[in-house]
């Protein structure tokens, strides 16, 4: 569908089908707020963030400025995590949304979700979407800087998973117009890119159980060093990288 075709279906709640058959009318009020959807895109507000909601594995979600907007990538990483993770316990690092634990939870019946970010405004919105979805009781937000966290050992999880903000500071300036619209501190991972990748990997065997496992985005042309990191922990018995769907290397999947 076009955008407008989007738009479309969202002002008028019906199917991309219906504008083609039945070729509705817009009321003046739906015709106004049409032309205001379309100014505010025109303008480099991400089409998420105007229609309120995105779809993330087949689940609408709520969307606002306070949280990134989930991408096919991101499915791709749960979508990974599922093949290894039946049941248990999951940390899911920067949870924004909501998007990656409310899949885990909807998709693992058994499965209970840690949820961390440093955003109370993220947070509000990850749980209204766990609210809409009836997994709220399996999954406990909790507000913390993942940087600052002191790392407890008395609790080990079956699955830790992010997708951490890994864009390198430098190149936030040159991100497409809507993307820099979306909240910096999701996007922005330090000078190289990888102040989160090396927390999380550094903290990681403490936290996981044996068998358990460590599933993490990452960005263009960091594999080399995200698979170092990973290795130089020597805790791992299997590490391996896996490609997103154009081909790059985008998964790192590490068990423990």
């Amino acid at each position: 569908m076009s955008e407008d075709e989007i738009i479309l279906t969202h002002i008028l709640q019906c199917r991309a089908i219906d504008l083609h058959i039945n070729k509705p009318e817009l009321t003046i009020a739906q015709q106004k707020k049409f032309y205001s959807y379309r100014k505010r895109r025109q303008a480099g507000e991400p089409l998420q963030y105007i229609l309120g909601t995105c779809n993330f594995m087949g689940l609408e979600l709520s969307v606002n400025p306070s949280v990134l907007i989930p991408r096919p990538e991101t499915e791709q990483l749960v979508d990974a995590a599922l093949k290894h993770f039946k049941g248990g316990w999951a940390l899911d690092l920067g949870t924004g949304s909501g998007n990656i634990a409310i899949a885990l939870a909807k998709f693992v019946p058994h499965a209970k979700v840690m949820s961390v970010d440093i955003s109370k405004d993220a947070l509000k919105v990850a749980h209204a979407n766990a609210r809409h979805h009836r997994v709220k009781s399996r999954i406990k937000f909790i507000k913390k800087d993942i940087l600052k966290s002191d790392v407890s050992n008395n609790f080990k999880f079956d699955l830790i998973i992010s997708n951490p903000p890994y864009i390198p500071t430098q190149h936030m300036k040159t991100l497409p117009r809507d993307v820099q619209k979306e909240p910096a501190a999701a996007l922005d991972g330090g000078r190289d890119g990888l102040d989160f990748c090396r927390v999380i990997i550094k903290y990681t065997p403490c936290l996981l159980r044996k068998g358990a496992c460590l599933m993490m985005e990452f960005g263009d042309g960091q594999a080399e060093a995200i698979n170092k990191l990973v290795r130089e922990q020597k805790e791992f018995s299997s590490i391996e990288i896996l490609q997103d769907l154009a081909g790059r290397d985008r998964i790192i999947k590490a068990i423990l």
